[in-house]
């Protein structure tokens, strides 16, 4: 944790020197799926929390605190500075490049593979041409009626099979 320490304390000096701003920022390592690599919430003015996902955080370490820390710490210079601005506009990367002291290119990031660890049930419906796999959320909302799949090969509807 001394590196990530150390890190987020220059990410500080930089946005001071830069911006002007002191932030407050509280790290949590609680940040599980297979989604999310890192999220930035604004708990009120000049106030943050940055969540890691601890897995990555051990397997990568020191890239991971780089790229992700950076990237998060950017979202919350982006929202103290542009309140109205979007997530990765022209101000944040910007502020990326400020901060990383590097030209921001998506195509050069660290890829990072979160897989799920257990498999998701599926149910089986079927149109007048194949069979279909819905996941539990799709087959809940088409059994309450919610919403009517259509087959995208021969536009019929999807009917439940078992």
């Amino acid at each position: 944790m001394d590196f990530l320490s150390y890190f987020l304390n220059r990410l500080k000096q930089k946005t001071n020197l830069y911006y002007g701003l002191s932030l407050n920022i509280e790290l949590s390592f609680n940040l599980k799926g297979y989604r999310l690599i890192g999220q930035c919430k604004r708990l009120s003015s000049k106030n943050y929390l940055i969540r890691l996902h601890a897995k990555l955080l051990k397997e990568f370490d020191k890239i991971y605190i780089k790229d992700v820390l950076t990237h998060e710490f950017a979202h919350a210079v982006q929202m103290e500075l542009f309140a109205k601005s979007k997530p990765h506009q022209k101000e944040w990367k910007s502020i990326m490049e400020t901060l990383s002291g590097v030209k921001y290119s998506a195509k050069e990031k660290v890829s990072y593979s979160l897989t799920r660890n257990t498999k998701c049930k599926t149910y089986h419906y079927a149109c007048s041409c194949c069979e279909h796999q819905l996941s539990t959320i799709r087959h809940k909302r088409a059994a309450k009626g919610m919403i009517v799949y259509v087959c995208k090969k021969c536009n019929g509807v999807l009917k439940f099979i078992g």
